[in-house]
């Protein structure tokens, strides 16, 4: 089994379909070039899943794993903290705070948040 995750922008509009069969093509074409064989031959099923799925599925704005300005390398260092500096018991976890997006850092992030409530 393999996932293959490719970041993108959020949801303004962009084609998704479109964008999506080019990413595909071109990911498939740089697998097979350094397997030197033709992985889409092998392909029994797939799913793809563009930020206007994840938008509507999980109701993440604009459908952003990230938060709307992961858009640099330094992004990373400049997520939200998980609790709140202006309110005692508002705290924070996702793909948009620390420690960042994927299931397994969502799933951090809460450890993070359950650690932090009294």
């Amino acid at each position: 089994n393999w996932f293959t995750m490719i970041n993108v922008p959020y949801d303004r509009g962009q084609d998704w379909q479109m964008m999506a069969q080019i990413a595909r093509t071109h990911v498939l074409r740089k697998l097979s070039f350094i397997l030197k064989r033709d992985i889409s031959t092998l392909i029994h099923q797939e799913r793809i899943v563009t930020p206007d799925i994840i938008d509507k599925k999980t109701l993440s704005y604009t459908g952003s794993l990230y938060g709307t300005s992961s858009n640099d390398r330094m992004a990373a260092f400049a997520r939200h903290p998980n609790k709140s500096p202006d309110f005692d018991n508002l705290f924070f976890l996702g793909g948009s705070v620390h420690p960042g997006g994927g299931i397994p850092l969502c799933l951090f992030s809460a450890s993070i948040v359950d650690d932090m409530i009294p």
